[in-house]
């Protein structure tokens, strides 16, 4: 409604019958800023709704709303209530980042390192005194660790989760009130992943079922040897 007075107040201004119930200049200001400050608040909600960007662009937005926004704070700081593992999160964002961790970091992440890299070269056969001058012009070797791929591939948002709960009221609906839960769990699963399955392999996993569950009563009506 604030948009929409905005809008159309220069032609609403020529109308006498409302001319004298239109706000004065220092309200019309104030709601100008009401309706100019949530801009920079959606267009931070379309981005999030996105399915591009990561755990640093995320925390990129969050800290610009922070700064436009002050009364933001204690919902989108880096050690909000709602945040689970702060230290976790920071050092995600650091790797994204490529920057260094501190020890609180790397403990957080510490199950998540893979195989230490560090750069040295095949050493080649040379003599004594060589040996010696290149050891001691040699730097300190830096040891990097390195972290598995799937910190970079942690989703920023529960959009995903959310789309999922959302697909689970399209298809348990009364009409399927009386569905077993394993047919309810594939249909659930099925559905997200739908780009990656066809008729012919949803074919071919029922004819694996059925021979399994003719294996199985097969053997259940075999006779018992006693020995």
């Amino acid at each position: 409604m604030l948009a929409r007075y905005v809008k159309i107040r220069d032609t609403i201004k020529m109308v006498a019958a409302v001319e004298d119930l239109l706000p004065r200049p220092t309200t019309h200001r104030q709601i100008v800023q009401l309706v100019t400050k949530p801009e920079a608040l959606d267009s931070v909600c379309v981005r999030l709704q996105s399915e591009e960007g990561n755990l640093a662009d995320v925390r990129l937005l969050f800290v610009a709303v922070h700064a436009k926004f002050p009364a933001t704070a204690h919902h989108l700081s880096p050690s909000a209530q709602i945040v689970h593992s702060p230290a976790f999160e920071s050092a995600v964002v650091k790797l994204l980042s490529d920057r260094s961790l501190i020890s609180d970091e790397e403990e957080a992440v510490a199950q998540f390192a893979g195989l230490t890299d560090s750069a040295q070269e095949t050493p080649k056969k040379v003599d004594f005194g060589t040996e010696t001058l290149r050891h001691a012009k040699r730097p300190r070797l830096v040891t990097v660790i390195k972290y598995i791929d799937l910190l970079r591939m942690i989703p920023p948002t529960s959009n995903k989760c959310e789309l999922l709960f959302s697909q689970c009221k399209l298809v348990f609906n009364p009409l399927r009130s009386s569905m077993l839960p394993a047919n309810f769990e594939m249909l659930v699963f099925l559905r997200p992943n739908r780009e990656l399955w066809d008729f012919t392999s949803l074919v071919g996993y029922n004819e694996s079922a059925d021979d399994d569950e003719e294996m199985q009563s097969r053997h259940s009506y075999e006779p018992s040897h006693s020995l």
